[in-house]
């Protein structure tokens, strides 16, 4: 009896001393994950069967079948069901556009690729007002339209079959993939439950760390806070697809999207009570120690959490909430009683009683908003049918950067077209295909530069590989089951590629994508030299004109970017003391959320003493536009005296008017502190003294962020950093 039990062992082994040193090249294909493998063959078979029907069925590019099944081909089962859906959707909208553009200008090449252009760069425009694979649908039906417009330019009493041709093996690989992932993936559902639970905790761990931190005054608890709040947006995008995973009539997805925006709230809320004890120092020795129970409780949660006993540490959070709440109401109890004595010796002891509420109001509201990342968290873990519970994050509409990628898109797309035109190369209409790919596929990019020189590589090495196959394997070869064969091996390897981690997984993309195209299998011929130096050619020079388009026309630049940002952020800032622009807390710290993800992509992997302070300064951007909301909130109870509205009214108007470098509103800050606090100190009226309170400690935090981030809040002039080594702007 044979057995498999030593090459197991072996193979374990072999995995287990590779990835133990992480700078091992080539890891992933000498000993890849068993996940990984599994990925890599049953694309390669979801392809090769695809490509088989499509031979068999006589289609006129079969090769469209495969490259389709590794397009939507993605990590997780909801990733590819999300983007195979959203394909298809895009493929047959502009299937049906390209027939109406080849009717509408026909034998007009002058006037068919303006408007085609025109059309490409609308779609790319809108594209980057939306999300995940609702995106990608838009810039499918940009260059899906462009593929059967330049496809049936020689033929356009072909068009409807060429357009019919190409949804049909887009479907037909969609299909193929979509099987046998299903065949492959059991128990989809606990699998994505599972995933979308690791995702939370380990989003509140990291939140956890940086809340303990901050209020161990740690020098490194700020950075951990902001580098979180820079991956909030990517990991609520991500729980879309666990959602499509676990199937309809689920809401899990957006209580985890809840959750994770209460995690941000958590941290911005943790950032505030930092600055109120640096306020506060020393802090009263009960709200220390009470500090003291709540890091341990910080340390201790996602380990609990783990351990499913995250309703146990909910009641914690709630008793440490009221504990804090009580400890709030004794202090004010005790400051009644010294106002009803109003001699001068209890002045100093009402102030400290003053400020201590207001520590012990943040402590509150941090507890609450860890309360509430719990009560989503469990409402993932526990679904009910009867829940109806909606979130949705509604990310901001940046109108510029739209403008900017459709401009790019339509001015590839001319640029191909013009080439084809001028030179009559015969395959030009593939270099105009693919220059339209690639544009499109990477307009709504930030940064398309970076983004599409993978996919440049990956081109580049299907070249490569294609040459070969084409030269010197399958001269030799002459049916089907040979011709798989041949490609077996390529594939797997590109689907291996496609799991490693870092920048190759964005080449291996582009390689699997344009090796079928590049084979060319058919039925009754062979893509032999002539054809492919022609062809081949003409993918890659398209893909590079397409790159080449990105670097011309309006150009990325992140110092530039960080600056438009900036300019956002404070004009928001303006806007919304002035009352014209309004949010809830929860939709304001998911647009910081957005733009601090935005301002850690620009700066790759290794950030730079300027792009450190953007960060500090984008978070206190969000504290202080928590603040602004705090105070409307203040005026609109319409409590406090005429006097004491017009203090913060002052405070409000002084920052609608930001103009360059100025301390005014962290002086109208203290100003306003200074008129507010014996009116604190004084008022008998319950209802009246919260809101000054809470006023008071609004106008504490804002004149601290003012006053450290005056050269942040100047947006007349590019920020400089005058205490760097290097003098640097952005």
């Amino acid at each position: 009896m044979v057995s498999f039990s030593f090459p197991l062992q072996w193979y374990r082994g072999l995995h287990a001393r590779i990835h133990s040193g992480s700078s091992f090249p080539l890891s992933w294909l000498i000993a890849p994950a068993p996940a990984d493998l599994g990925f890599a063959l049953r694309t390669t078979v979801a392809a090769f069967i695809a490509l088989s029907l499509a031979l068999w069925m006589e289609m006129d590019s079969p090769q469209w079948a495969a490259m389709t099944t590794w397009i939507v081909a993605q990590n997780s089962r909801g990733q590819s069901v999300s983007k195979a859906k959203w394909r298809l959707i895009g493929t047959c909208i502009g299937a049906v556009a390209g027939i109406a553009f080849l009717a509408a200008f026909p034998q007009e090449p002058w006037l068919v690729f303006p408007f085609l252009a025109i059309w490409a760069g609308g779609c790319c425009a809108i594209a980057t007002f939306l999300r995940n694979f609702r995106s990608y649908a838009l810039v499918l039906v940009s260059f899906t339209t462009t593929i059967i417009v330049l496809s049936a330019a020689n033929q356009p009493d072909n068009v409807f079959m060429i357009a019919l041709s190409r949804t049909t093996y887009i479907t037909l690989g969609i299909v193929c993939e979509s099987l046998l992932a299903a065949l492959f993936a059991p128990r989809l559902e606990h699998v994505a439950q599972q995933e979308m639970r690791e995702r939370l905790l380990g989003a509140l761990q990291g939140a956890c760390s940086g809340v303990q931190g901050l209020l161990r005054n740690q020098p490194d608890g700020l950075l951990r806070s902001r580098a979180l709040l820079g991956s909030i947006p990517s990991l609520a995008d991500q729980t879309e697809f666990s959602e499509i995973e676990m199937g309809p009539h689920n809401h899990a997805g957006d209580h985890a999207r809840a959750s994770l925006n209460a995690v941000s709230a958590f941290l911005a809320r943790g950032m505030t009570l930092h600055i109120h004890m640096q306020a506060a120092s020393p802090v009263p020795p009960d709200f220390q120690h009470a500090i003291d129970d709540i890091c341990t409780l910080l340390t201790v949660l996602p380990a609990e959490l783990q351990q499913d006993a995250a309703t146990r540490a909910r009641a914690q959070i709630r008793l440490y909430r009221t504990r804090s709440q009580q400890r709030g109401i004794d202090r004010l109890v005790r400051f009644q009683l010294l106002q009803q004595q109003d001699a001068p010796t209890t002045q100093q002891q009402r102030r400290d009683l003053l400020e201590g509420r207001i520590l012990e109001s943040a402590l509150a509201k941090l507890l609450m908003e860890l309360d509430l990342v719990l009560e989503h968290f469990i409402a993932t873990q526990i679904p009910s049918k009867s829940d109806h519970f909606r979130f949705d994050r509604h990310p901001a509409k940046d109108v510029l950067l739209a403008t900017n990628n459709g401009i790019r898109s339509a001015a590839a797309i001319c640029a191909g077209g013009l080439l084809w035109e001028v030179t009559a190369w015969p395959d030009g209409s593939t270099l105009a295909m693919f220059v339209a790919v690639t544009s499109t596929r990477f307009s709504s990019f930030e940064d398309p530069v970076h983004a599409a020189s993978g996919f440049f590589r990956g081109a580049v090495w299907a070249a490569v590989i294609s040459f070969i196959l084409c030269f010197v394997v399958l001269p030799q070869q002459s049916g089907i089951e040979t011709l798989l064969a041949s490609l077996f091996f390529p594939m797997l390897v590109g689907g291996l590629a496609l799991r490693a981690p870092g920048s190759i997984a964005g080449t291996a993309a582009a390689y699997n994508n344009f090796l079928p195209f590049m084979v060319g299998p058919a039925n009754h011929n062979r893509m032999d030299e002539l054809t492919w130096f022609n062809t081949t050619p003409a993918v890659v020079l398209g893909i590079g004109l397409g790159i080449w388009v990105f670097r011309l026309v309006l150009p990325f630049d992140a110092a530039a970017e960080r600056w438009r940002l900036r300019r956002k952020m404070v004009r928001d800032l303006r806007l919304m003391a002035k009352g014209r622009l309004t949010f809830t807390s929860a939709q304001w710290i998911a647009r910081s959320g957005d733009r601090l993800a935005q301002i850690i992509r620009h700066a790759g992997t290794h950030p730079n003493a300027l792009v450190e302070a953007y960060l500090t300064g984008a978070m206190s951007a969000m504290t202080t536009g928590l603040l602004i909301l705090r105070l409307h909130n203040v005026l609109s109870h319409k409590l406090l005296s005429a006097d004491q509205g017009q203090q913060i009214v002052h405070v409000l108007e002084t920052i609608s008017h930001i103009k360059g470098y100025t301390q005014a509103p962290a002086l109208a800050s203290a100003h306003a502190m200074q008129a507010l606090l014996p009116a604190a100190m004084v008022e008998r009226n319950l209802s009246q003294q919260i809101d000054l309170v809470r006023a008071i400690g609004a106008l504490e935090v804002l004149r601290h962020e003012f006053t450290a981030h005056a050269a942040f809040m100047d947006i007349t002039q590019r920020f400089h950093l005058v205490d760097a080594p290097e003098r640097l702007a952005a």
